[in-house]
């Protein structure tokens, strides 16, 4: 799946006996200290991230970050001793995460003319909300997955009249339709991918590139099936293959089926094929941005490592388990080679 649009954490500005505020929170839900941009890359949707005001600043300034919602803690408050009641509490805007591909721009004005919203720089999420107000920030990375200070574009779109649910559930109805104006020609690719696969673990390697898929969030899969192709005349060769639908260009497509060729020891684990209606996508033309500049071994093994570079390191981990798993149960087979097509 694709997710395009998501809610952030909330930011709160509290005043008060920090000691006792703090513990407070502490014994109720799990939190940690970070800097700003720790909090800020940890804090996922439904977390808050509470500042103590009158505490130190600069470089010394905690952030505290709860995994609760903002609401929860301020319930807590409420229900607590006098001791821990803030003397004041000043919410910071209402965030919203928005994915954009290609032309930026073109995505961020027709949502500020869709939404009559004022134009700002992302350190403006800091400052204290108008009533009402939602941030809505842009980012080019996937967004399953914690957002970092420096994942976020420095254009921001502030948004009044319009309640925070509200504001999600429009963006989230439009959101393809948004995401598709930033396309080159406004247009998705829809690609076959064909695995290939003489010691039979077709579906060992279709996990392997869900798994990648999902992770990069890299698009959608329409359908998927057993099939044939021929090698030679008169020769079949069974095949597992998949319609994928993506905004992401074919050759990259390509360089992520390459990565998952090759395993750690270099040694070649599939045979992926991609193709582009009834056009095979190459790999000839990947080899300018390998560093080696080699054969197709030494370019897969260069396109793995930055394949794994971008993944959660929970996924890295199964990648690599699936690779053991399959170079175990090809012990005594004999074969190498497993773009062997019989």
């Amino acid at each position: 799946m694709l997710s395009i649009v998501r809610g952030g954490p909330r930011i709160l500005l509290l005043k008060g006996n920090e000691a006792a505020m703090k513990s407070l929170v502490s014994s109720k839900f799990r939190c940690t200290e970070h800097t700003l941009e720790g909090a800020f890359d940890s804090a996922g949707e439904g977390q808050s991230v509470i500042l103590f005001r009158g505490g130190p600043r600069g470089d010394d300034r905690r952030f505290l970050m709860a995994a609760a919602a903002a609401d929860e803690i301020l319930a807590l408050f409420l229900n607590s001793g006098y001791e821990a009641w803030p003397l004041s509490v000043r919410i910071m805007p209402r965030l919203l995460f928005f994915r954009v591909f290609g032309e930026k721009e073109r995505v961020i004005g027709q949502i500020a003319r869709d939404y009559s919203a004022e134009r700002g720089r992302l350190r403006s999420v800091l400052r204290v909300a108008r009533k009402g107000s939602i941030a809505v920030c842009f980012t080019a990375k996937p967004l399953n997955r914690s957002l970092s200070i420096a994942d976020m574009m420095d254009e921001v779109l502030h948004v009044e009249g319009v309640s925070f649910e509200k504001l999600l559930n429009s963006l989230r109805s439009r959101a393809l339709w948004y995401f598709s104006e930033g396309l080159e020609n406004r247009q998705w690719n829809e690609l076959e991918i064909r695995i290939y696969d003489s010691w039979g673990r077709y579906l060992d390697h279709y996990e392997r590139l869900r798994a990648v898929l999902e992770s990069l969030e890299a698009g959608m899969i329409l359908g998927e099936g057993w099939g044939k192709d021929y090698a030679h005349i008169l020769m079949a060769v069974k095949i597992y293959r998949l319609r994928l639908f993506t905004f992401l260009p074919a050759q990259t497509i390509k360089e992520i089926l390459m990565g998952l060729e090759y395993g750690a020891d270099g040694s070649r684990l599939v045979d992926f094929d991609l193709f582009s209606g009834k056009e095979k996508i190459s790999w000839g033309g990947i080899g300018g941005k390998s560093k080696t500049r080699g054969d197709r071994g030494s370019i897969g093994t260069d396109l793995r490592a930055q394949l794994f570079s971008q993944l959660f390191p929970e996924d890295r981990k199964h990648l690599e388990e699936w690779e053991r798993r399959i170079l175990r149960r090809r012990t005594g087979e004999g074969r190498t080679d497993p773009s062997e097509r019989k």
